[in-house]
């Protein structure tokens, strides 16, 4: 669900290990990371010191490396840097639901499924909360300012595509990153640059027409030929964009 709101946003992302370099990273992602070395957790909270921003959800650094459980309250060595103490969570069968309440940048009414963390806020301002009797007391969403950076806990999944558009529209306005092409649904925009061009590729991966707002000053790389201010693409077209850098 995180990167098909990433999709949506129109900005790149790329797929790291483990105990990959974040150096050069402004965001970092680690959806369903259920297993966490704490050498690996160390690495994220200096990447989140020194102004990263970071996105953690339900069930993160429960084991270790050997698939042993941490016997400490979650998220165990990343609590300082996300700002809250887990204890317990639950697991919702099928069909079950909870209500959760989003506020400022997580404005809205969602609706949680499968997951819910019994988030306690330390240092971290709540973005949701659970709108259940049992859970009134706990977060389903915080963020945390941690020396320079931001990092946000999901202590629940939902099936509201709004929820993870506005959530990575504001790590994106927290990080600094503007999207260079704003694709509508279903167009897939990607860019890669060196230090004389940059290309947009956009890729349409609907059976749809449709219109994509582009900047001014590009040239269509495939029809060799000045871009206007849109480009149109059949049902599974693909457009290559070129602009100087």
């Amino acid at each position: 669900r995180v990167s098909q709101a990433v999709f949506r946003s129109g900005v790149a992302m790329e797929m790291v290990k483990p105990g990959a370099d974040l150096t050069g990273y402004k965001i970092v992602l680690a959806p369903d990371l259920y297993i966490l070395r704490d050498a690996h957790a160390q690495q994220i909270d200096a990447f989140i010191k020194r102004g990263g921003v970071f996105l953690a959800d339900c069930r993160f650094a429960v084991k270790n490396e050997t698939n042993l459980c941490y016997d400490r309250p979650l998220p165990g060595a990343l609590a300082d840097a996300l700002g809250v103490r887990i204890d317990e969570y639950e697991s919702l069968r099928d069909g079950m639901k909870y209500k959760v309440k989003g506020s400022g940048a997580l404005d809205g009414d969602y609706t949680g499924i499968y997951f819910a963390d019994w988030v306690i806020p330390q240092t971290a301002d709540t973005l949701a909360v659970f709108d259940e009797p049992h859970l009134t007391d706990y977060a389903a969403a915080t963020q945390n300012k941690y020396k320079k950076g931001t990092a946000y806990y999901i202590g629940m999944l939902t099936e509201d595509a709004a929820f993870y558009d506005r959530l990575i529209a504001d790590m994106l306005n927290k990080a600094k990153i503007k999207p260079f092409v704003t694709p509508p649904v279903g167009v897939e925009a990607s860019i890669r640059a060196d230090d004389k061009k940059r290309l947009v590729f956009l890729v349409n991966h609907t059976e749809e027409t449709q219109t994509v707002d582009i900047p001014a000053g590009g040239r269509d790389a495939l029809q060799g030929k000045p871009a206007g201010l849109s480009v149109v693409l059949s049902g599974y077209g693909a457009a290559v964009i070129e602009y100087p850098v």
